[in-house]
């Protein structure tokens, strides 16, 4: 195959050879990108034709995830579905004109063969060349019309009482502050987004909706917070049923933690077994929040502690580039098996009979070896029959996931934890999965955010330590200055830094040319304000505004009181053409939270240090989607919610004034378990014989307030629960 790269000069070519273009979108750990890879693209026939008649272009969405979101939103509008890889084929402009998956090497029913699909799209491209380009047209306007009513949800002033936009003749300054969702419109807003989750949770396993099943991670940061303000709110079981039933299922890996991406089945039992950075960065933050959690008693607080913790150091041994220091972006889900075939999650499989050999070996006797043996509710990789509900056999020799039905006792963890290095030795004498070494910047600095989350919630300074420098290294290779200031800014504090610029993706410690996107900006400033927080040198604040005043000069548009949100430059303007406008930021919550609720984070964090100024942005202009999706839609904005929630507190901050290192811990612990930054703290302040002196500091109306001193934590959390 002649595969190019994405860019400009991909399409050129197609100009002048005068051909239409496939764009194959896919990522590394992707399962049936490898199937038709090997099926279709290793195929000297089916390449040559590809060659002959298309300009090829391979694209990684994890690398490129503007293309990606754009191509994606064709396909499923032109098929009802959408998944990876995605075969995508363009005019020479990059509008598309076809759109498709996986297609097979062969006709299975009424799938057509890759074959037979490049014949069509040859055929309409030589015969039909007027239809071809009327359809890319309408496509395009289509996916732009879409794509600008989605994020216009985020920015347009709502009214609370019909959702309808308010227009400006309409509205009411006394009733409507478009720079904040008052508490008090929250409440409402809150209690119709954990009716509506109650009726989709899944009561028996945990989570929403149906099989195939996503964690999600987004969601569960927002239910966790509201639980811990309100142990007593619906929120805390919506929280703890799934964060309990994901850490006890197949999706986590018992053996060497981390979590893998989804699962095939309702009960967790089956995972598709790639892990994915995203995803455990996320979790690993919030089961360091439920091992503090009020609403949690201490064996599920420990059990919890121990699931974060190995989730780390299974990203210290596995992930960790020894030639960066960053982490890696995902772990495949295909190895080979012992019959030598490619199987996915042959590497973590086990028998029962390899589960007792195995517990021989660590010391276990036979009762306890047959105990842990019959504790194990896996299942084989045997998807088709788990899905359609067919009968399986199972036998002593069967290699089943690792599963338990029931939360472990304490006695059965110790028998688990005692078995666990173990299986981890015998696990590395099998086949790897692969490895992308590819480094992603939001997703490295989420995973800073929860280690610094994680550090301030354990006391643990070793674990800071580890956290800070790994943000040192992404901000090493990652992050370009660019001395000067902004002259025309208002705000000091965000605009007279210096310009930053963050570049999404390095390999092997080199960034690629490419500059990252909103999430990538986002995530990092919220990472540098959490370090500081957490108790890492101040020097973080400064970067973190350095990086919100960049997303405010390059990914923010205010023209005539209407605000837009770039989701990426789109330098080469490739994906304006295709969708007819700019690549707008939507606020809707995937896998990851949205980067319009990245973006809110950073500003609402930013608001509580008192770092932006009268005119810069503020959380509330960017979340007006809550008002509208709260009741319609909450498992996709659960992001955001949280980000509404802390705003509508008045973005606090704890001003430690003077106290003992344990006092400070114990702020540093609270802040972390509420939500709550902590101010930079002088070392004058801390000091053996002194008495807990602390200030909580709200933002009100674009001016910060701190109340008067209290000499203890309760005093300061009564006063921000008014």
């Amino acid at each position: 195959m002649d595969w190019h790269p994405w860019g400009a000069a991909a399409f050129a070519e197609a100009r002048r050879r005068d051909v239409p273009v496939f764009v194959s979108i896919g990522y590394a750990a992707c399962h049936w990108c490898h199937v038709m890879a090997r099926e279709s693209f290793a195929d000297p026939v089916l390449a040559a034709t590809l060659n002959q008649r298309f300009v090829a272009i391979k694209v990684d969405r994890e690398e490129h995830p503007d293309v990606d979101d754009t191509y994606m939103a064709a396909t499923q509008a032109m098929t009802g579905q959408g998944g990876w890889p995605m075969s995508v084929f363009t005019l020479p402009d990059a509008r598309v004109f076809h759109a498709g998956t996986y297609f097979p090497p062969r006709r299975v029913g009424q799938v057509p063969s890759f074959a037979e699909v490049l014949d069509a799209v040859h055929q309409a491209w030589t015969e039909r060349r007027s239809e071809v380009e009327t359809s890319a047209g309408k496509i395009a306007e289509s996916l732009g019309a879409q794509r600008r009513q989605q994020a216009g949800l985020a920015t347009t002033v709502h009214a609370l009482d019909d959702g309808a936009p308010i227009d400006g003749a309409d509205t009411d300054p006394a009733r409507i502050d478009p720079s904040r969702i008052e508490s008090a419109e929250l409440d409402g807003l809150v209690d119709d987004a954990l009716r509506v989750l109650g009726d989709q949770e899944d009561p028996v396993h945990g989570g929403f909706g149906s099989a195939p099943k996503f964690p999600p991670s987004p969601l569960l940061g927002f239910l966790l917070e509201e639980s811990v303000w309100d142990p007593g709110s619906a929120a805390a079981g919506l929280a703890l049923r799934t964060l309990e039933t994901l850490g006890r299922s197949a999706l986590f890996d018992q053996v060497e933690g981390g979590f893998a991406r989804y699962a095939t089945d309702l009960a967790w039992a089956l995972p598709h077994f790639e892990k994915m950075l995203y995803d455990n960065a996320q979790l690993i933050g919030h089961y360091a929040r439920l091992s503090r959690h009020p609403a949690v008693d201490e064996v599920s607080r420990g059990r919890a502690e121990r699931q974060a913790r190995l989730s780390m150091d299974w990203l210290t041994e596995r992930m960790l580039l020894p030639d960066s220091g960053l982490l890696a972006s995902s772990l495949d889900a295909d190895t080979v098996d012992t019959s030598g075939q490619h199987s996915e999650g042959a590497t973590y499989l086990f028998s029962d009979d390899e589960l007792n050999e195995a517990a021989g070996a660590a010391g276990l006797g036979e009762e306890q070896a047959q105990q842990l043996v019959a504790l194990n509710r896996g299942v084989p990789a045997d998807e088709q029959s788990i899905t359609q509900g067919a009968p399986l056999h199972i036998s002593a020799q069967t290699p089943r996931t690792l599963h338990f039905d029931a939360p472990l006792t304490g006695a059965q963890t110790q028998l688990m934890e005692q078995v666990a290095p173990e299986l981890r030795r015998r696990r590395r004498l099998r086949d790897q999965p692969a490895r992308d070494e590819k480094v992603v910047a939001a997703w490295n600095a989420q995973a800073i955010t929860s280690m610094a989350t994680a550090a301030a919630l354990w006391d643990d300074s070793a674990l800071l330590a580890q956290a800070e420098a790994l943000a040192e290294r992404l901000w090493q290779i990652h992050v370009t200055s660019e001395p000067g200031e902004d002259p025309a800014a208002e705000s000091a504090a965000l605009h007279q830094a210096g310009g930053v610029r963050v570049q999404r993706i390095s390999y092997a410690g080199v960034p690629a040319a490419e500059l990252g996107g909103l999430a990538d900006h986002a995530h990092l400033a919220v990472a540098c304000f959490q370090l500081s927080s957490a108790g890492a040198d101040a020097e973080w604040v400064r970067r973190g505004a350095a990086v919100l005043g960049q997303i405010l000069r390059s990914f923010v548009i205010r023209e005539g009181g209407e605000i837009q949100l770039l989701e990426s430059s789109d330098a080469e303007g490739l994906l304006t053409a295709a969708q007819q406008g700019p690549l707008l930021a939507t606020p809707l919550d995937g896998p990851e939270p949205s980067s319009v609720a990245a973006l809110a984070q950073a500003l609402q964090m930013a608001e509580a240090l008192e770092l932006l100024g009268a005119e810069d942005l503020r959380p509330g202009m960017i979340l007006q989607h809550v008002k509208l999706a709260s009741a319609k839609a909450p498992t996709v904005i659960g992001a955001s919610m949280l980000v509404a929630r802390r705003a509508g507190r008045q973005s606090p901050a704890f001003r430690f004034l003077a106290g003992t290192a344990a006092d400070l811990a114990q702020v540093r612990r609270a802040g972390a378990l509420h939500g709550v930054p902590v101010e930079p703290v002088a070392a004058e302040t801390v000091q053996p014989e002194a008495g807990l002196k602390l200030s909580v500091c709200l933002n009100a109306v674009g001016a910060m307030v701190c109340l008067p001193p209290v000499g203890s934590l309760d005093q300061a959390l009564a006063a921000l629960r008014g």
